[in-house]
């Protein structure tokens, strides 16, 4: 396979709030212990829309977007060549951060909290996978997808599966199917939520504005779903859990108001910076508030195992690179159900 020397990419510029083309991109060699990854697919995310309207200075200018990825090694470096882990045309996704394998977090498996790859992150900080080809300079990043899993499903187990499955697993003691759980917001992350609730028999709420998406809800294991939060016909303090994917001031006081003594609001969503939360209540009740980012590349791994035994079914819609621009716009409008995929036209 010949690999060009140039490239076209989609992302970041500053100054500007739209996604732009940013044409005649260098595709690198990789060093030693380097790995160009072919990029297959790569998944559209909300946190992309927010690192166009944030402008922070963390992000290069330009940089490359996308940090849902997928890919077939297309090259290594001479440190790798014999190594069986990393075989030309292997299949892999991409862990979002580049963890050092050596911090604190790191060393107790969670590194999702790397001191060093929070500021090292695919799509974020460094290029992402909306091009034709990605350097990988830390190898740790891959995480091979199993046989039968296709690139488009293996895109969702990046973000869009490990984060709801990262929050459910750390009250995964609290499931079974006399569970009562309240799952706030059904876009990508809620209704992969949904599904991975619904393998542990819970009783699922859900609410999400969007009355095309009920069947979907249903379908996949909820068993009641509203579009308002004032429509819930459950009594007030009755859910044991409730999983905030939304994050703006009225879900979580959704969330305070319907849920449990001594149960757990699972924060997730990060739709606002802020949010107030009644302090005494909360005591008054032991409610406990969880707070989450991402998940771990050994959950991302397990969530890829999940998706061979088919026990999930993430809704997924591919489309040309060179239609970024527009789908975006669609994103910012909450007009996408489940996750659209990009595949670069190669």
């Amino acid at each position: 396979m010949k690999i060009p020397d140039s490239q076209t990419g989609y992302g970041f510029i500053r100054g500007l709030k739209d996604i732009n083309v940013l044409p005649n991109l260098p595709v690198k060699k990789p060093g030693p212990n380097e790995i160009l990854l072919k990029i297959e697919v790569a998944g559209l995310c909300h946190s992309d829309h927010h690192i166009l309207l944030e402008q922070s200075p963390l992000n290069p200018d330009p940089m490359v977007m996308g940090h849902e990825i997928c890919g077939s090694i297309a090259q290594v470096g001479s440190e790798l060549e014999d190594n069986e882990n990393y075989a030309i045309g292997s299949r892999h996704t991409i862990f979002i951060l580049n963890p050092c394998a050596v911090c604190i977090h790191c060393k107790k498996g969670r590194d999702n909290l790397c001191l060093e790859g929070r500021f090292d992150a695919f799509g974020i900080t460094l290029d992402g996978g909306f091009q034709e080809y990605l350097l990988v300079k830390n190898p740790r990043a891959l995480v091979p997808i199993p046989d039968g899993v296709s690139y488009e499903a293996a895109a969702s187990a990046t973000d869009a599966i490990l984060t709801p499955f990262h929050a459910i697993m750390k009250v995964r003691e609290r499931l079974g199917p006399a569970t009562k759980v309240l799952v706030l917001g059904a876009g990508g992350l809620g209704l992969n939520a949904i599904q991975i609730l619904n393998v542990f028999g819970c009783k699922i709420t859900c609410v999400d504005k969007k009355p095309e998406v009920r069947d979907i809800v249903k379908n996949f294991g909820a068993s009641e779903f509203y579009t308002d939060f004032d429509d819930i016909k459950d009594p007030q303090e009755t859910f044991d859990l409730s999983f905030d994917f939304i994050g703006i001031p009225e879900s979580v006081a959704c969330s305070v108001q319907y849920i449990a003594a001594g149960g757990k609001i699972v924060m997730v969503g990060m739709g606002r910076l802020k949010a107030v939360l009644p302090i005494y209540d909360l005591c008054r009740r032991e409610v406990e508030v969880i707070f989450n980012i991402g998940g771990t590349s050994v959950e991302q791994a397990e969530i890829l195992q999940w998706l061979k035994e088919k026990k999930l079914r993430p809704i997924v819609e591919t489309k040309p690179m060179s239609s970024l621009p527009e789908y975006m716009e669609k994103l910012t409008k909450n007009q996408l159900t489940g996750r659209v995929v990009f595949k670069p036209k190669l």
